[in-house]
């Protein structure tokens, strides 16, 4: 109905970390198979499954011109197979549509949560943002890369995560694109 697009992205670069690496992977398939049988989405889906840095900057290089006129929102998920609080860091401008559902999502009574600013930045939300691209994307996690003792070490193996982590990281998700299937978000034409 909509032209506009929703970017879900994720790495595919160190797949023997499985809450930095694979959990996105995971957790952005069981979208796109629910995704596909969703009746008449309001919004296009664009599931991006690239090398950290280089490929978004390729993916950046090769579809910017698309991707600058179709994007309502983007989100770069990582880090969402342990059991720590949901996360989210904000895009550049912290007004994306993504930013301001998963935000009022986080800050409803009894969910465990923390909002980064955009100066705590590290993954490819840099890229999508960096000056010239300014793009509208924030990042979903759970712990934050950098943050936990595991990360980017042996120990971020199967172990650290969790079923229960996956899971509520996808329906965490699927509440999400939802509410940005149902709402109504205007765009300027002067």
């Amino acid at each position: 109905k909509d032209k506009r697009e929703i970017v879900l992205s994720t790495y595919i670069c160190h797949p023997s970390m499985a809450n930095n690496e694979t959990s996105g992977i995971v957790v952005l398939s069981f979208l796109l198979k629910w995704l596909s049988n969703l009746k008449k989405p309001r919004y296009s889906y664009r599931f991006l499954f690239i090398p950290e840095t280089i490929g978004s900057i390729a993916y950046i290089k090769k579809h910017y011109e698309k991707l600058k006129k179709n994007i309502l929102t983007g989100i770069v998920v990582t880090c969402v197979g342990d059991n720590g609080p949901f996360s989210l860091l904000k895009s550049k401008y912290e007004n994306a549509p993504g930013d301001k559902i998963i935000e009022r999502h986080l800050r409803k009574k009894g969910i465990n949560s923390k909002i980064y600013q955009w100066s705590d930045r590290g993954s490819d939300e840099r890229q999508f943002c960096a000056p010239g691209v300014d793009l509208p994307f924030s990042s979903f996690m759970r712990s934050k890369y950098g943050e936990y003792k595991q990360y980017h070490t042996s120990e971020d193996n199967m172990d650290f995560i969790s079923k229960k982590g996956l899971q509520g990281s996808i329906q965490f998700l699927k509440k999400i694109i939802l509410e940005l299937e149902k709402s109504k978000f205007w765009r300027s034409k002067f």
